[in-house]
């Protein structure tokens, strides 16, 4: 009888170790998988983390629809969809159904501001030589320049029937004030789908969306880099568990002229940068909100930025020419875990 005691109680012992090396093992938190690389033009990195032991596939597939994506929305790039329309000479042109979307939104983005943002500014971004990444192309038109090219910005000559559209007065488009934010929301979709618990983060070119909080109930903490710092110098910091959250400055692409500087983001009416703020950091429900709110804020200054926020239902950080930080209520609800 003691030896048949010692037996079960040996064998409950060790189902009670198996079940709790189950337990520990089910509550670990999954291992994130991460790449980064430089895909859409600019640097991409990837956090995943699925119990459905893929991550590595996934990642790799989302890497693929950025390529795909670039070889639709790049606008100088011969032969995409994209340049295909800004060469279409005015005529009804059928469109990938993803640009089709963008456009789209693009167009009632800028309505919905008054056109302080606007997706037909390919002919005057082209002119600042903005359109590349060499410096050494990047330059100050003529007053003579920037007029002429004013002559062919405009939304209102996007139309659309069905799933075609048609540029006319020789518009151009350049969706890169909300194209990173679209890629940012495709690639949470596929993540989402694979698994709708997994968690991570994507960020394309600084364009971020959280796929799920970090090890499924953490914030992930995120630097708002400090528009005259160092590429990794941050001035503040937020904790986000969902959302996009997207940044425009005047510190990525320009050129100083006499002491001026004159920066990528550019107002439609003008043809020239707007002098209110150094940078916008907009956090949102997705990655278009953010990416197209940021931009237009950039243009439109403070007498618009605190609007369109309470309008959109956007948060807000703003560093002003004279570097001082503003911000509305709901930025608030970021700056702690």
């Amino acid at each position: 009888m003691q030896k048949i005691r010692v037996v079960v109680l040996s064998i409950f012992t060790l189902a009670v170790a198996a079940i709790v090396v189950f337990v520990v093992i089910a509550k670990r938190p999954p291992q994130y998988y991460v790449r980064r690389g430089i895909v859409f033009g600019t640097n991409v990195k990837i956090a995943y983390a699925t119990r459905k032991k893929n991550a590595k596939f996934v990642v790799d597939a989302m890497f693929d629809e950025l390529r795909k994506l670039n070889g639709i929305f790049n606008p100088y790039e011969p032969g995409t969809d994209l340049y295909k329309l800004n060469h279409s000479n005015g005529k009804w042109m059928k469109v990938n159904s993803q640009l089709l979307s963008v456009l789209k939104y693009s167009i009632n983005f800028a309505k919905e501001t008054g056109g302080e943002f606007d997706p037909t500014l390919g002919k005057i971004i082209a002119l600042w030589g903005f359109n590349t990444d060499d410096p050494r192309k990047w330059r100050v038109p003529t007053p003579a320049e920037i007029s002429d090219a004013l002559k062919h910005v405009g939304y209102t000559n996007v139309e659309f029937k069905g799933n075609e559209v048609r540029l006319l007065n020789g518009v151009w488009v350049d969706l890169e004030g909300i194209v990173k934010g679209y890629a940012v929301d495709a690639l949470l979709a596929m993540a989402k789908a694979n698994d709708e618990k997994s968690t991570g983060y994507v960020d394309v070119g600084g364009d971020i969306g959280i796929i799920g909080p970090k090890y499924g109930k953490q914030p992930w903490k995120i630097s708002i880099q400090n528009p005259r710092g160092m590429p990794n110098s941050g001035i503040s910091y937020v904790y986000l568990y969902k959302g996009s959250i997207a940044t425009s400055g005047d510190h990525e692409k320009y050129v100083i002229v006499n002491g001026k500087r004159y920066y990528h983001t550019l107002n439609p009416k003008t043809g020239y940068p707007s002098d209110y703020f150094k940078s916008v950091t907009a956090i949102s429900r997705d990655g278009m909100l953010s990416n197209a709110f940021d931009m237009a804020a950039m243009v439109g200054g403070p007498s618009k930025i605190e609007k369109w926020a309470s309008e959109f239902g956007v948060a807000y950080m703003a560093v002003n020419e004279n570097g001082k930080i503003l911000t509305n209520s709901l930025w608030k609800d970021y700056e702690n875990p």
